[in-house]
């Protein structure tokens, strides 16, 4: 950084890329005050890599999925052609064993669905009665061998008003 790029906060400390510091977010009416750390300052503008929130996350981690033959990323839940063991909900028989899947079981007892009060009534009872012989439990599936979980990174913010931005001072 050269001279005139220094950034100095309130305290009169200079803040150097590396730094932990603190600054204020604003949603709507409401402020936080976040710990983070300087990548860089260009004279304008500061971008800093946020760590953690006053009153909530400094981020919204969210687990994201990407192909590793490819490297590009894929949404599992879209298709069931990822996944080795499809998830859903599996019902089985209390006396038999017998396991089914949802789409086999709607196969084997299916429901008349009309739109009025009756409905249920009369119609569905046998299918009803069926159904309730199964006991539901949900499977969460296994995921294909080159389906890869991983934490997306925080991206950084850029901080427009440098001069909220403080440095941290250790005691």
């Amino acid at each position: 950084m050269s001279e005139q790029q220094l950034l100095t906060d309130v305290a009169g400390n200079v803040i150097a890329p590396g730094d932990i510091v603190v600054y204020p977010q604003m949603s709507g009416r409401s402020v936080q005050i976040v710990l983070g750390k300087l990548l860089s300052y260009n004279g304008k503008t500061a971008s800093i890599e946020r760590m953690e929130g006053a009153r909530w996350g400094a981020s919204y981690q969210r687990t994201r999925y990407r192909d590793k033959r490819t490297g590009k990323g894929i949404d599992p839940y879209a298709s069931d052609k990822h996944w080795e063991v499809e998830r859903g909900s599996i019902y089985t028989h209390r006396e038999t064993g017998e396991v089914l899947t949802q789409r086999e079981l709607d196969e084997r007892h299916p429901l008349v669905v009309t739109w009025s009060a009756y409905s249920y009534r009369g119609e569905n009872d046998a299918a009803w009665a069926a159904r309730n012989q199964y006991k539901a439990s949900y499977r969460q599936g296994v995921l294909k061998d080159y389906v890869e979980e991983y934490e997306a990174a925080t991206p950084p913010v850029t901080i427009h008003n440098v001069k909220n931005i403080v440095r941290v001072v250790p005691a």
